[in-house]
C-alpha cells in the first residue's frame, strides 16, 4: 500500500493500522483519480472506506472544482456559506465509479 501510494501521489503516506487510515500530502497539483485509488487498494488486499480531501476548492453552481487542477465534481448537500475559492476539507462520496463520483462540503 505504501508503494501504490507513494507511486500515485509522489510522497510517502502516513500510515496508522489502528485507525486504518492512510494520509498522503501531495506535492504539486494533480488530477485525482479515485476509481484508480480504490482500484490499486483492492489489488493489494486493502479495503476502501473513502476519502477526504483538503485543497483549494471553489463552488461553481452545483459543483465544485479544485482550483489548482480544475478539476470539478458534483456537489451533494448543501454549498459553502461563504462564495469563491478557500481551503476546504471534502468527503468523495462513490469514488469507486468515476460517472458517479460528488464531493460533500466538509468544512
Amino acid at each position: 500500500m505504501e508503494r501504490l501510494l507513494r507511486n500515485l501521489y509522489g510522497s510517502t503516506p502516513q500510515i496508522d493500522l489502528d485507525r486504518q487510515i492512510a494520509r498522503v500530502r501531495v506535492v504539486r497539483p494533480m488530477t485525482l483519480d479515485f476509481a484508480a485509488l480504490a482500484d490499486g487498494l483492492k489489488r493489494n488486499n486493502v479495503g476502501y472506506g473513502g476519502a477526504d480531501v483538503t485543497a483549494e476548492v471553489e463552488a461553481v453552481d452545483d459543483r465544485l472544482r479544485f482550483t489548482a487542477t480544475g478539476q470539478a465534481f458534483p456537489r451533494a448537500g448543501p454549498g459553502p456559506e461563504t462564495p469563491g475559492s478557500s481551503r476546504r476539507t471534502v468527503r468523495v462520496l462513490d469514488g469507486k465509479d468515476p460517472s458517479k463520483t460528488r464531493l460533500e462540503l466538509l468544512r
